[in-house]
């Protein structure tokens, strides 16, 4: 994820020749991404085992892009994780988003309005009737990045421990005990709002109803919706 983030902000939008009046990309923030984990991330991951990393460019919006990547294991060529990010270009000054300069949607204008967008992560609504199990963090000094709000990754690992606790003490019906049990599936994040280094964040997680390898976390900042995640674990076969 972290070699995407870095193709996907420095290699394929990297402004004019020094010296243009073109403007850069102010702040880019993920919007969402949707990860899924095949069946061969876990056969073929292994300590110095080469893999090869794609990011294709897929949709210019007015404000914000669409890419799609691939990891393959490079002996292979087998596909171990598919993903979607949605990235936004926003401003500095007012945290909001912000129109992508010309010359990015000149430089892919094949990508822009004449281009179907790829589906991208979408607001799940919460359940009024589910019985939630409910986690809490402060954000550390450690969990924040340069854009000096708490860092994408993080969210990931705050529901990975509130899962984790959740399904050690029971909370979920099929994922139980030790969640290291079972691999991880999908992965899909939507960024709500931000959060700031102190602040206290709460996590509601739930088992989605009908599908119980499916767990949904809503992270809170008081009334205040800030991070939409659900995690897809595969359940050993019979």
């Amino acid at each position: 994820m972290l070699v995407s983030y870095v193709i996907g902000n420095h290699y394929l939008f990297e402004p004019p020749a020094e010296g243009s009046k073109e403007p850069a990309l102010d702040l880019v923030f993920i919007r969402g991404q949707s990860w899924e984990f095949l069946p061969g991330y876990y056969r073929h991951l292994a300590p110095g085992r080469g893999n090869t990393v794609i990011e294709r460019l897929r949709h210019i919006g007015n404000t914000s892009w669409v890419s799609i990547q691939e990891v393959r294991d490079s002996p292979t060529n087998e596909l171990m994780i598919r993903g979607i990010l949605q990235r936004i270009n926003v401003s500095a000054i007012r945290r909001r988003p912000e129109p992508l300069p010309d010359w990015l949607k000149e430089r892919y204008y094949y990508l822009t309005s004449s281009v179907s967008r790829p589906p991208t992560v979408q607001v799940f609504d919460e359940p009024t009737n589910v019985k939630c199990f409910r986690y809490s963090v402060v954000v550390a000094p450690s969990e924040t990045d340069t854009n000096n709000h708490t860092f994408h990754a993080s969210y990931l690992w705050y529901c990975m421990d509130c899962a984790t606790v959740g399904a050690r003490g029971g909370a979920y019906s099929v994922l139980r005990g030790n969640l290291a049990k079972f691999d991880l599936k999908m992965l899909e994040v939507l960024y709500q709002k931000e959060s700031l280094e102190g602040d206290v964040l709460d996590i509601e997680s739930w088992e989605d109803q009908g599908s119980p390898d499916i767990l949904r976390f809503q992270v809170k900042k008081g009334n205040e919706n800030i991070t939409q995640l659900t995690m897809q674990f595969y359940l050993p076969t019979a």
